[in-house]
């Protein structure tokens, strides 16, 4: 079973960020970075183009401010009571095209494995079609945190959303303006945006689905999808 979720705290400013993949978060924790102590030499490089960038999730996950979800739920109603407690979540469909994208939607791309002992089959280079087959039989207690359902990380044993406050990426400048003015911050940190695919081209989510591809990502998806109001 992989790890179900991971949580930036800052007790200095008391707030927990819930970090769902593929809901800009690469963005976000860029745009958080700042309000931490956290010596980034170790995780810079250069890109081939000459450009600075910075292994951001490989910085959070060695630090002491990232935790699991065990350490959270155990200390929810105690020690981060009082902490504001954010997520953002995307809608299910067009979260797993720009999954797709992003991991597999062309030869030279990363990938993501496959769960170990699974016949499913994970590839750079597949069909969108092939994906969505693939991501509909894989559980989300052995998914990969880019295409595991959001509600894993945001709602808690119970079912119960444990965030107190819920962005959406299709709003995601706004909602994210509400953060930074409840950790009080409005004028000191902005938001990036980052890894957005140049062979998606913009279009829609809607260009990639037929109705069978729409209906596995609905039943695949079905929590996510009446938890957080989203539809086709």
């Amino acid at each position: 079973m992989r790890s179900q979720g991971k949580y930036i705290v800052s007790d200095d400013r008391k707030f927990i960020y819930f970090v769902t993949q593929k809901v800009a978060c690469t963005s976000i924790k860029n745009a958080l970075l700042p309000l931490f102590d956290i010596d980034t030499t170790e995780y810079e490089r250069t890109r081939p183009d000459g450009t600075p960038a910075l292994r951001i999730h490989k910085l959070f996950d060695a630090s002491d401010h990232q935790i699991k979800k065990e350490q959270l739920v155990a200390k929810l109603d105690d020690q981060y009571r009082g902490y504001f407690k954010f997520a953002f979540v995307r809608n299910p469909w067009d979260r797993i095209v720009s999954c797709y994208f992003n991991k597999f939607g062309r030869k030279n791309a990363p990938g993501l494995d496959a769960p170990a002992g699974s016949d499913v089959e994970l590839y750079a280079g597949m069909q969108f079609a092939e994906f969505v087959e693939a991501v509909h039989e894989i559980p989300d207690d052995e998914a990969n945190p880019h295409f595991r359902s959001q509600h894993t990380v945001i709602c808690g044993p119970q079912g119960q959303v444990m965030a107190d406050f819920v962005g959406r990426f299709e709003n995601l400048t706004a909602d994210f303006e509400v953060v930074t003015k409840r950790i009080g911050l409005a004028q000191e940190i902005q938001l990036p945006h980052l890894l957005r695919s140049g062979i998606r081209k913009s279009r829609p989510y809607t260009d990639f689905y037929d109705d069978r591809l729409k209906n596995l990502v609905h039943r695949r998806y079905q929590e996510d999808i009446e938890v957080f109001g989203y539809s086709y």
